[in-house]
């Protein structure tokens, strides 16, 4: 039930500190360019206290989840690869074997669909809890704990249920057993990939979407080549129905998580006086 659990528990407190910092300092960016204009206009700083627009929100999260992939994509490779794997291992050793055959460049296998995941999505997530807090609040600045519990529920919700299946394809791609790069000096690994999967077996298990069958690891088919060559196949195999399964358990998970994630921010946020 745990079962990589410990890569996650590694890499979301990085995250978090790098996603809520990038986060802010865009935000102190836009706050600076307002500043600026009004002393422009009005030759003085007088303007009040600035308010970013949703759409700079957004922007600011955008942004913040593209510097935050640098902690998630190789957080979450190593937990996939710790739930496919058939001999148990610890995430250590996931990581060493990663390193060993490709180097750094191994830690981020599915590197791309992460940025193209995570930049939308905590730009969604942002904008939908700000939003929330927005058309909850009844005093700026005085939200109560239960505004703030549903305004990050709700952002966590509708981020996930935006991009789930971009995440399916991610998971995909970063459960596939890649080849070393060339030139690297690891010995012993087998090109090896997970099958695609098929309508016509249903004994066959999924995880996330994605074959996780150790009688068939190691099989000839061929790797996803792309992303495109992803969706296409997965899409020919199992139908559309394939890029929302597990959608169910993982907005329960989000409500919580990410009510809780906004509320600590905001309480630490009060507590060190902005």
């Amino acid at each position: 039930m745990f079962k990589g659990i410990f890569a996650p528990l590694m890499g979301l407190a990085g995250l978090n500190a790098v996603l809520f910092v990038s986060y802010g300092s865009i935000l102190r960016e836009f706050e600076k360019q307002h500043n600026l204009d009004l002393l422009q206009e009005n030759n003085n700083g007088g303007g009040g206290t600035y308010v970013p627009t949703l759409s700079q929100v957004y922007i600011a999260g955008f942004g913040a989840g593209v510097a935050g992939f640098l902690f998630s994509a190789p957080t979450e490779l190593v937990k996939i690869k710790e739930q496919v794997s058939r001999v148990p291992k610890g995430s250590w050793e996931v990581i060493k074997e990663l390193l060993a055959r490709d180097g750094v460049r191994g830690l981020y296998q599915g590197g791309w669909i992460t940025i193209i995941r995570d930049a939308p999505s905590y730009g969604v997530y942002f904008w939908v809890y700000e939003g929330m807090k927005r058309l909850l609040e009844t005093e700026a600045g005085k939200s109560n704990a239960w505004q703030l519990l549903l305004a990050g529920g709700t952002a966590g919700v509708v981020s996930w249920s935006s991009i789930y299946p971009i995440d399916v394809v991610k998971s995909r791609l970063q459960m596939q057993v890649m080849p070393p790069s060339r030139g690297s000096s690891a010995s012993g690994y087998a090109h090896s990939t997970l099958p695609t999967p098929t309508r016509n077996n249903p004994s066959e298990q999924r995880l996330y979407g994605t074959l996780s069958s150790s009688s068939n690891i190691g099989s000839a088919v061929r790797p996803y080549t792309s992303i495109k060559d992803c969706v296409v196949r997965s899409y020919q195999a199992e139908g559309i129905s394939v890029f929302y399964r597990g959608l169910g358990p993982a907005v329960l998970r989000a409500f919580p998580v990410n009510a809780v994630t906004f509320f600590t921010y905001e309480w630490m946020m009060d507590a060190l006086g902005r």
